[in-house]
């Protein structure tokens, strides 16, 4: 492997001429690692602990923050260093991953065209669910948003990027969902069926999600419609407890009004007839 040139380049691949506590980092540039992981096992080796890394990415940060101030060609390295900074506060569990986060969502335009853009929805997306985790559904909603934000100008960009935007927009309409805004929630878990195909599962999850959300809206025929039609499709794609699916929907309805939403998908073909009998013989031991 080659030795990154710079602490920048280590850190976030990207080469600078920024040297912040030289007499630490030089000795991690001659091990030839690169990535704040392997610098934080560097640091540890010398006796320091995270708190000293931190010391080291925000001088960093300050300096490019500085430097940004007179030279665009910075903003690149600042938005990388900002994602970065705020992954590692997340993993420590700290308090300052959302603003760091943020700063790096206003400047995401800088990172299209790489990885880094990407890297950054997904640790959106993470802090959001430790915000849910820890009551705090008010922050959570921006971490989602914005990581829908960018997955969706991703895939708009480039169709590789759909699955990724289709489980990013699964996972905001389930905030949604779980905050008690299941209209809000319905949007996008129709907005993630329509990449149904590239999704694992089938589309069976947004189905599900569809289902919950139209029962939370007492919308019960609706709601049964949808937790058959996941049931269907988690027969072999799996990803939905097919019993469940079935029992939720025995719960807001009758056997026989699911029996019939069953058999409206074999009439129209979207099941075969071995898969019809599989679900009719699940109902009938859930009865």
């Amino acid at each position: 492997m080659v030795k990154p040139l710079s602490l920048t380049e280590a850190l976030f691949g990207i080469p600078s001429d920024i040297d912040v506590y030289p007499e630490l980092t030089r000795g991690f540039l001659e091990r030839g690692e690169y990535g704040i992981d392997a610098f934080r096992r560097y640091v540890r080796v010398l006796g320091h602990s995270d708190a000293k890394v931190e010391e080291v990415l925000l001088e960093i940060y300050r300096e490019v923050k500085r430097r940004c101030t007179e030279d665009p060609k910075y903003e690149e390295l600042l938005t990388t260093v900002c994602s970065e900074i705020g992954a590692f506060y997340l993993d420590l569990g700290y308090d300052g991953a959302e603003r760091f986060l943020l700063e790096a969502f206003n400047l995401r335009s800088k990172l299209y065209g790489s990885e880094r853009a990407f890297l950054l929805a997904n640790t959106m997306n993470r802090l959001g669910i430790f915000y849910m985790q820890n009551g705090k559904p008010e922050k959570a909603e921006i971490m989602f948003e914005d990581a829908y934000t960018i997955m969706k100008e991703l895939y708009e960009r480039s169709k590789e990027f759909e699955l990724d935007y289709a489980l990013t927009t699964i996972n905001l309409g389930t905030f949604y969902y779980e905050v008690g805004r299941a209209d809000e929630g319905l949007k996008y878990q129709f907005e993630a069926l329509k990449h149904k195909d590239v999704l694992p599962c089938g589309g069976a999850v947004p189905y599900f999600n569809i289902a919950l959300c139209y029962q939370d809206l007492g919308d019960y025929e609706k709601a049964v419609e949808y937790y058959v039609k996941a049931s269907s499709i988690a027969l072999d794609k799996g990803f939905v407890d097919v019993r469940e699916a079935l029992s939720r929907a025995l719960t807001i309805s009758n056997p026989e009004q699911v029996y019939s939403k069953i058999k409206e998908l074999f009439d129209k073909g979207e099941v075969s007839k071995n898969e019809f009998e599989r679900l009719i013989k699940i109902l009938r031991r859930l009865e």
